[in-house]
């Protein structure tokens, strides 16, 4: 009896050697070992998609594992925020994101299904996404100081189009009016193709936007932008003149757009999917297809980097909140 207890215990520390070498293999795995998600919050399509498609295939050819893209649109991305939020910290779900999921909708709504000061972990700020004052080309201003003159003339009665209350169009634009004085009326749209569409018709006099969208339109003779956020003008249409190159300092529009993964993710699976987001954002044909074609300033920024500008930036936008009156619930 006691050679056979003997042996079920000499057994059972080799099942439990085996176990642990068997763990202990899986951890040395290098990371992905398996397929990679990225919830976009926004439906397929916009900018923002297009970029995470684009970084997503790029991705699966450096790392040898498939990276989909999983798009989870509504509620000015709360859908895809709680939906990343109560993932694993694995590494295997990832979170491509812009404003509203982590520095403005805890100003926006009273309460929310996720902690967007504590459900994420910064990996890399891609960059930040400029916006052009568009307005159509039968109104008589060429640039933006004739547009806030011509708007001071007529007090309340010129109508602006935006994406959505509390979408960076309208808090852009809601700010804009705080710096200049004007006073307009706030149309709100579920996207930027209804706005261009009711400015062509003539319902609307002034709109936000991604330029990369108004493009065909300003091409075609249709619409004129007046002016565009960012360091520099766009390559994508040059002649567009910066805020600050117009007189126009400290007016922000624009968004931020960046990639985070859920709150645990180990810093070890952080730093590589930062490393690695990186070296593609600075392919010099990366960059000029994804980045300067959509009028964007390229960031590509490291962990602590982003973390830093989170925390300034949650600053910032609680301010454009408050000043446009946005609430969302």
């Amino acid at each position: 009896m006691a050679i056979y207890t003997r042996l079920g215990a000499c057994m059972a520390i080799a099942a439990a050697s085996m176990g642990l070498l068997g763990s202990t293999a899986a951890q040395a795995q290098p990371y992905p070992a398996k397929p990679v998600r990225i919830v976009v919050p926004l439906s397929p399509g916009g900018p923002v998609d297009v970029i995470a498609r684009a970084l997503g295939a790029r991705l699966t050819e450096v790392w040898g594992q498939g990276v989909r893209i999983d798009n989870r649109p509504g509620v000015n991305e709360v859908v895809g925020a709680e939906n990343v939020a109560t993932s694993r910290g694995d590494g295997y779900t990832l979170f491509l994101a812009t404003d509203p999921s982590i520095s403005q909708n805890q100003f926006l709504y009273s309460k929310l299904p996720y902690d967007p000061i504590n459900a994420f972990a910064p990996i890399s700020r891609i960059a930040t996404a400029n916006m052009a004052l568009f307005v159509p080309a039968s109104l008589p201003v060429n640039n933006l100081k004739e547009f806030v003159d011509y708007a001071k003339a007529r007090p309340g009665a010129v109508p602006y189009g935006s994406t959505g209350i509390g979408n960076a169009t309208h808090l852009s634009m809601a700010w804009l009016e705080n710096r200049t004085g004007m006073t307009l009326i706030h149309v709100p749209y579920k996207g930027l193709a209804p706005v261009i569409q009711d400015m062509l018709a003539g319902q609307v006099q002034a709109a936000f936007g991604a330029l990369s969208v108004v493009e065909p339109y300003i091409k075609s003779g249709k619409l004129k932008a007046l002016v565009i956020s960012g360091a520099q003008r766009p390559k994508l249409l040059p002649t567009v003149p910066t805020l600050v190159e117009s007189g126009f300092e400290n007016i922000d529009a624009n968004f931020t757009i960046g990639l985070f993964a859920p709150r645990g993710t180990p810093r070890e699976i952080v730093n590589k999917v930062a490393a690695d987001v990186q070296r593609i954002l600075r392919e010099p044909a990366f960059r000029e297809k994804y980045i300067d074609g959509f009028a964007f300033d390229l960031v590509a920024s490291t962990p602590d980097e982003f973390a830093a500008y989170i925390v300034t930036d949650r600053v910032r936008q609680e301010q454009r909140i408050k000043i446009s009156g946005a609430k969302l619930d």
